[in-house]
């Protein structure tokens, strides 16, 4: 008997493993599809890899203002390859440290059986404990057309050999704009249709709402409010959809679903066993077990935080419980990143839910502008945004450049309930973005 099988060689799943391995675990890893799982193979690193390359297209637009003269050409097909031998060498990675450790690898599909055994094909493995994190899928509706050659997935669209001259991308969330960002930058014409009121719906109203004026500068063409009713298809594809109460249609070459992804919990066994879980995912505690002890779900199969490294530090969270060691991982603010043009980044409470509270609020606002970094860049889109409750900072959210980077310095100061008093004295380096941070802190003070 292992101490622990891990259903799934994601984030969650891997870096578990590993760590488990660490602590003298005897380890079962089990993965139906590719080492690295979604974020690596389908998701995150393919789709940063192309944000590289729209990220330099998007410099050169100004490069006559850096006294960069002449005619630039992008090549697709390197910028595929690149993103082949990133995938091919972290995947590599992955596997050289797995293959310095006792951990078993199976490639294959895991059903459990009971509460301490999985079964793969005809061969059975049993474990002390066991961790579901089978990820999540997109989501595809069930409305004419929608399974047409042409409309895709997330997944679909990374593994496109050309850039569709016009596509059609249905749902403003994260993956759909951030694949309008890269794919507008790579030459393709994008509209976005969207059923809510803003694009990013559920992040802070204001940074969603200047993003929004952000992509349609750059051209990218938005619907809000809108929704589609069926996908035709002639010689090109056909979205007809309701806007405003009119009926109206794009032509296109190529539409990309992006309407949300749901937890890989099918053929899993869970009614077998007894685990209970909704259309949301699996349901677990604070520690990420289900009802039946020792076995947990972390990542996108319990649908609480979609994100990698939640699912990360979810399994280290459910390590720390089976050994039965403390641990202060703190998993109630967990950064956000979207990688548009400019970069988004979140953590702890937006404005509007701040104001929920009743309690007294204050605003600290520093524009990317006025920091002289900033302008030598030629980067001046863009504000960092704070939030405090009774004079502690509950909340961070950046629209601007290398906002994936900024948004860290609010991380500590939201765990550790940090004063707004004590963080503004805090001395930033000049000249640097993080003055832009340090400005909103100055803001909060007054």
């Amino acid at each position: 008997m292992k101490d622990l099988i891990i259903i799934g060689a994601g984030p969650g799943g891997y870096e578990l493993a590993l760590e488990a391995s660490k602590k003298g675990l005897k380890v079962t890893l089990i993965e139906q599809d590719q080492l690295g799982g979604t974020c690596l193979n389908y998701g995150c690193i393919p789709t940063k890899s192309y944000y590289q390359n729209a990220k330099i297209l998007k410099e050169l637009e100004k490069k006559e203002i850096f006294g960069i003269t002449g005619k630039l050409d992008f090549d697709f097909s390197v910028a595929y390859k690149r993103k082949e031998e990133i995938i091919s060498s972290l995947k590599e990675g992955i596997k050289f440290l797995l293959d310095k450790t006792d951990i078993e690898y199976i490639n294959g599909r895991g059903r459990l059986i009971n509460s301490n055994t999985v079964k793969v094909g005809e061969e059975t493995y049993i474990a002390e404990n066991i961790v579901i994190a089978t990820g999540s899928r997109p989501i595809r509706l069930d409305l004419p057309g929608f399974s047409l050659e042409g409309v895709l997935t997330s997944r679909d669209l990374l593994e496109l050999k050309d850039i569709p001259q016009k596509m059609v991308i249905i749902g403003g969330g994260v993956i759909g704009i951030e694949m309008a960002s890269i794919f507008h930058k790579f030459g393709c014409d994008v509209e976005v249709i969207e059923m809510c009121d803003a694009v990013l719906p559920n992040y802070d109203q204001e940074i969603s709402k200047r993003l929004q004026g952000y992509l349609k500068q750059q051209g990218i063409k938005i619907h809000m409010r809108s929704k589609v009713v069926k996908i035709d298809k002639k010689e090109n594809l056909i979205v007809n959809f309701i806007e405003k109460d009119s009926e109206n249609l794009i032509v296109c070459d190529k539409v990309l679903l992006a309407i949300g992804r749901k937890p890989n919990i099918d053929n899993l066994g869970l009614e077998d066993v007894g685990i209970n879980y909704t259309g949301k995912g699996i349901t677990v505690d604070d520690n990420f077990m289900t009802n039946i002890p020792h076995i947990y779900a972390i990542g996108d199969v319990n649908g609480k935080t979609m994100l990698a490294h939640a699912a990360t530090y979810s399994g280290y969270k459910v390590l720390s419980n089976i050994l039965n060691e403390p641990d202060e991982i703190d998993l109630e603010n967990i950064p956000s990143c979207v990688f548009t043009f400019p970069e988004i980044a979140s953590i702890g409470l937006t404005e509007e839910e701040a104001r929920k509270t009743g309690l007294e609020v204050k605003i600290g606002k520093s524009m990317y502008r006025a920091c002289g970094k900033a302008v030598a860049m030629n980067e001046v889109e863009g504000f960092v945004k704070l939030i405090a409750i009774d004079n502690v900072i509950m909340g961070a959210h950046i629209i601007g450049y290398d906002a994936s980077v900024i948004i860290h310095e609010a991380l500590p100061l939201i765990n550790e309930k940090i004063t707004v008093s004590r963080a503004s004295g805090y001395v930033h380096a000049h000249p640097t973005l993080s003055e832009v941070f340090s400005g909103a802190l100055k803001e909060l003070k007054k």
